[in-house]
């Protein structure tokens, strides 16, 4: 009876379940990397590199822990059903382990295999999260709405981060949220000026995958030439590590913060290595909570970026499968949007610098931060009412670091609030006034930030209120927003007709994608 143990290329952790019941003088490891999987989506260049390479130099760590690995690599007609036939049927293998995969499709891929194949398949316990996403769906199915703050507050008592001896939070208060929003002048003002990043190391593996990418996938979105992340844990765990000794103190004071030459600032940027499993969330929680207690970094920093990885990241997973028992996720669209995506997401040539800015970092890297993803790219596509599906498979085919169970309650919830309410408690809609005052984008932007109306005035500004007023009906009585209308009530009746007319103008004048 040999069992196997079939290792996704999300699920690179040395944690992971499905190892767990091997016998390593009898039993094998599975890693396949498919073609047809890999062109489901236009996938960055940079996201498709670290995947194909994080998945080879994991294949070289687990046979040096003693592990058999039997490695199929990506080649054309290549599939995982074909691959995964092909092996079962070679090695004699009677059981295959599937740790249980973070996304719901590839849930019903494996639901299919043991008819498939022929042989048991069992779905081991998921260790890359600390929430239990069968628990979390059993507790909020049905809801209308959850609160990420009270489901960070449990995290931080179940697994005793920045606790008290007495169960309080580690200087009086759960959220130093209010206190991690300095402006972009302040920035400026400090002198700091942002460490550079270690540059990872490149091997006879990085440079194959680099060359396969560029065969096979020679018109998706980026270049290999400037790939810039870790494909190795040892990489990924000194990238980090390089966080906390040199961004970290700086990160909470900073961290709404948007620079134009500046792609990370003080943020980590291990998203992309943390969503496949070369960094573990609670090793990197305790790194941050010692350096609190070490006195290496001030409690709002490291609060700050406890709460985005053991709380907003879990609690998003949980939102993504809660949602998925009962919905296709991906077609949610609370205000009916009907507009498709620019083509501009495609090459960043618009007139709005800061819309410019994003999106090329986006291009060129794979990558912005947070602020930047939430505040100008969804802010956009949420004032100019674009069809939420669109810019949701954007984000996950753009992104170094998205996947489903990620990409869609982000976008969707929090960024589009398609889903009326689940994920945020309203939408997170800004004018030219919030970007002009995290961020140095306004200056030298050929539209004008002052203005309300026009040809000239900044886009965000009438699109902003236009977007009020179209959802008038939907948004009025929200509590969170209700100042929003308070405000647009005392407008004149030919001042709400110029914002009408100048986000009729506007609209009309983007040019939409031949893509989607």
């Amino acid at each position: 009876m040999k069992k196997a143990a079939w290792i996704l290329g999300d699920q690179l952790s040395l944690n992971n379940s499905a190892l767990r019941v091997l016998d390593k003088a009898t039993d094998i490891v599975v890693m396949t990397e498919s073609l047809e999987h890999a062109r489901e989506l236009s996938h960055h260049k940079h996201k498709l590199m670290l995947c194909f390479s994080a998945m080879r130099h994991f294949k070289q760590e687990l046979e040096q822990q003693g592990y058999s690995v039997c490695y199929s690599q990506l080649d054309e007609n290549k599939n995982f059903l074909d691959s995964l036939n092909s092996i079962v049927r070679k090695h004699g293998v009677s059981e295959l382990i599937v740790m249980q995969p973070n996304e719901s499709a590839t849930v019903k891929f494996v639901e299919t295999l043991s008819e498939n194949l022929g042989i048991g398949v069992a779905q081991s316990k998921n260790t890359m999260f600390l929430t239990d996403r069968d628990e979390f769906v059993k507790k909020h199915r049905g809801k209308s709405h959850l609160v990420m703050e009270n489901y960070y507050r449990q995290m931080r008592k179940t697994h005793n981060v920045l606790m008290t001896k007495d169960g309080k939070p580690v200087g009086g208060e759960w959220n130093l949220d209010k206190e991690n929003r300095r402006t972009a002048k302040a920035f400026k003002q400090s002198k700091l000026t942002p460490p550079k990043r270690p540059a990872p190391t490149r091997d006879r593996i990085d440079s194959d995958v680099a060359e396969m990418v560029e065969k096979f996938f020679p018109n998706h979105i980026g270049s290999t030439k400037t790939f810039w992340l870790p494909t190795t844990r040892k990489d990924a765990d000194l990238c980090f590590d390089d966080f906390i000794a040199t961004r970290l103190k700086d990160f909470g004071d900073y961290e709404d913060v948007m620079i134009a030459d500046e792609l990370v600032l003080f943020h980590s940027a291990i998203s992309p290595l943390l969503n496949i499993g070369l960094l573990d969330v609670m090793t990197l929680a305790r790194k941050a909570e010692h350096a609190y207690y070490n006195g290496d970094a001030p409690l709002n920093s490291v609060e700050g970026f406890i709460r985005q990885i053991i709380g907003w990241r879990e609690f998003i997973y949980g939102c993504y499968w809660t949602k998925s028992a009962d919905t296709d996720y991906h077609q949610e669209n609370f205000f009916g949007n009907t507009r498709k995506l620019p083509d501009f997401f495609w090459t960043g040539k618009t007139n709005m610098r800061c819309v410019s800015s994003a999106i090329s970092k986006v291009i060129e890297h794979g990558y912005t931060h947070h602020i930047e993803r939430l505040m100008v790219i969804g802010n956009f596509a949420l004032l100019a009412g674009i069809l939420p599906n669109e810019i949701n498979r954007w984000f996950w085919e753009f992104y170094a670091d998205a996947y489903d169970w990620v990409v869609t309650p982000n976008v969707m919830g929090m960024s589009q609030f398609a889903d009326g309410g689940f994920v945020a408690t309203k939408p997170y809609a800004a004018s030219a006034n919030y970007i002009d005052k995290m961020s140095d984008y306004c200056h030298g932007c050929a539209y004008d930030k002052t203005l309300k109306t026009g040809e000239t005035a900044c886009p965000f500004n009438y699109l902003y209120w236009d977007f009020f007023l179209r959802n008038s009906d939907k948004l009025r009585k929200n509590n969170r927003i209700g100042m929003a209308y308070v405000t647009l009530d005392k407008k004149t009746t030919a001042e709400q007709d110029a914002i009408r007319q100048s986000a009729h103008s506007f609209l009309a004048n983007l040019n939409p994608n031949d893509y989607y």
